[in-house]
């Protein structure tokens, strides 16, 4: 019988990482597909050789990839967004693929992902987990993690699926308005739950 697999989702600076973590640190099987994401285009790899070939040496420096001139100009053109897409994307699915058939103790799976919805994969899993936060803490945490304006951060909110239809496709809700202390007690009480299930 295939281990039971949950979607974690969130918007920008929601907290998904630091829910990440505390289920880690519960010794529960986790796969982010952001880290994915790097690593399916790590230096040398066919995954980076096919990158270069659909947007241009431009973004790579010594065979790795200039992340961050790559990710300022896919917010301005959404033509260099899609290319990007269509070659990260079914690498990152054929990852999640061979993970969630592989072996594991783990008694269930947590697979992060910040477009879980938008790129259907909840669908294919046995519940969704969403990080919430108010917008106000979303700006307030995005700016000071990323050292960014708040203006740049409410841009990436408005490209983000809306709240309340992230909250609608939700099987548990961790709120993550308060402290810390808060997040732990909500993610522990859902591990005792999803452990059960």
């Amino acid at each position: 019988m295939r281990t039971p697999v949950y979607g974690l989702t969130g918007g920008i600076a929601s907290g998904k990482s630091t829910v990440l973590e505390l289920f880690d640190q519960l010794g529960i099987e986790t796969r982010d597909t952001d880290q994915l994401a790097r690593q399916v285009v790590d230096p040398g790899s066919p995954g980076a050789h096919a990158l270069e070939q659909a947007i241009g040496s431009k973004y790579f420096v010594d065979g790795g990839l200039n992340r961050r001139l790559l990710r300022q100009e896919m917010y301005q053109s959404v033509s260099l967004k899609q290319k990007v897409e269509s070659v990260v994307h079914p690498l990152v699915r054929a990852a999640v693929t061979a993970w969630i058939a592989s072996d594991t103790n783990s008694p269930y799976r947590i697979l992060c992902s910040p477009l879980l919805i938008e790129t259907e994969q909840h669908q294919t899993l046995d519940g969704v987990i969403v990080v919430d936060a108010p917008e106000t803490c979303q700006l307030t945490r995005g700016a000071q993690r990323d050292n960014d304006s708040t203006t740049r951060v409410q841009h990436i909110i408005d490209t983000q699926l809306p709240r309340l239809t992230r909250l609608r496709h939700a099987t548990y809700v961790i709120d993550n308005s308060n402290d810390l202390t808060s997040l732990y007690n909500q993610v522990n009480a859902l591990h005792e739950t999803l452990k059960h299930d």
